[in-house]
């Protein structure tokens, strides 16, 4: 039996505050939520991909309609590789041959590749449309659909085009992820031990109790909904205090240097990205001690601690660093042609730590 919880909090934002509620549940009221944001007139146009269109959006899309709405659907390719400008082109072209007005929103409904692309259309379609997050996916409930970034991937890297376009809301249903493969779901729990090791020792306290249970087969989602409660509430106060990543909000990007180049090395194929970012969160805490700025015995912390969520704690054999040393130059810290660094100082603390040249990380100590 599913326990019902919610909990709502206000994401401030340059271009308007806007509610995250999460709720078991929840999807099943998302037609009476969208009138009380004063959208009971209009189309939507309900973003998705194949397979989550399969177990969500096609439901919730009834719903809609029989709620008055009218529904103009469009489904991404699935897969990072497909998240390019081709991608967006074709859904562009697809809501301005349906005549899309200013008025309508975008509602998305899938997870990190769909919220990205989707929400960087709405933020360029028409010079900005309404926007609202329906996230089913660890990653994008507890991390991507918060906090306005949107984006594509480029040739040279992951993410190099994109907007801040802050949401009008953000509704997440816990139960969603129960219709996620086990390897999806251990690989969202990297976002979450990622807030815990920036600083919210409550997490980490949690994660020590529950992380075996949150990485079992089995679903629960009481279990899932304080782990992603307490990210959401470390997520929505960094980007309240720093939208634009100016300062604070870069500590977000621990283990995500490393663990983007690793994906974009291996062609977006074979790796999730909570992965990748499991395994960048290892080789910048085996870079820190060996500068001497992570407490010894850190590294062996974290990964003990991947390893419980089974996660990987070794990088894939078939890559080198100097095959994803030119993806490390073009991270989107670069400055001056040198990386910047969010390196662990302990389990709990990291600090921002620039102007590294790549070629003289200790390449040799991070594999």
């Amino acid at each position: 039996m599913i326990q019902v919880k919610r909990d709502s909090r206000t994401i401030r934002s340059q271009a308007g505050d806007y509610p995250v509620c999460i709720e078991n549940g929840s999807l099943a009221k998302i037609p009476e939520e969208l009138v009380g944001l004063g959208l009971d007139y209009c189309r939507v146009g309900l973003i998705s991909n194949p397979t989550v269109r399969r177990f969500h959006a096609d439901r919730l899309g009834e719903k809609l309609r029989s709620s008055g709405f009218e529904i103009i659907n469009f489904d991404f390719p699935e897969g990072e590789s497909y998240k390019n400008l081709t991608s967006v082109s074709r859904c562009l072209d697809h809501f301005l041959e349906a005549k899309w007005e200013r008025r309508n929103p975008f509602l998305i409904v899938g997870g990190g590749v769909v919220g990205d692309m989707g929400a960087f259309t709405a933020s360029v379609l028409l010079r900005g449309i309404p926007l609202i997050h329906v996230p089913t996916t660890v990653v994008a409930q507890v991390d991507s659909s918060i906090g306005g970034k949107t984006g594509v991937d480029h040739r040279e890297g992951k993410n190099l085009i994109g907007t801040f376009y802050p949401p009008k809301a953000v509704w997440i249903d816990p139960g969603t992820l129960g219709t996620l493969s086990i390897r999806d779901r251990r690989s969202g729990l990297a976002e979450v031990i990622k807030y815990a090791l920036i600083g919210d020792s409550e997490l980490l306290s949690y994660l020590d109790r529950h992380l075996i249970d949150l990485s079992d087969e089995s679903f629960d989602p009481d279990i899932w909904f304080p782990a992603i409660q307490m990210s959401v509430r470390d997520k929505g106060d960094i980007v309240s205090k720093d939208e634009k990543e100016a300062g604070l909000r870069m500590d977000l990007n621990f283990g995500h240097t490393f663990g983007h180049a690793l994906e974009a090395a291996l062609g977006y194929e074979g790796i999730l990205h909570g992965e990748a970012v499991a395994l960048g969160m290892l080789s910048v805490t085996r870079i820190g001690e060996k500068l001497g700025i992570t407490e010894k015995g850190t590294f062996e912390i974290i990964r003990d601690l991947l390893a419980k969520a089974r996660l990987p704690v070794k990088w894939p054999g078939a890559v080198s660093y100097p095959e994803i040393e030119p993806f490390l130059k073009n991270d989107k810290k670069t400055r001056d042609g040198k990386v910047t660094l969010i390196l662990p100082v302990s389990p709990g603390r990291v600090i921002q730590s620039r102007d590294y040249d790549t070629r003289e990380l200790p390449a040799g100590l991070v594999l």
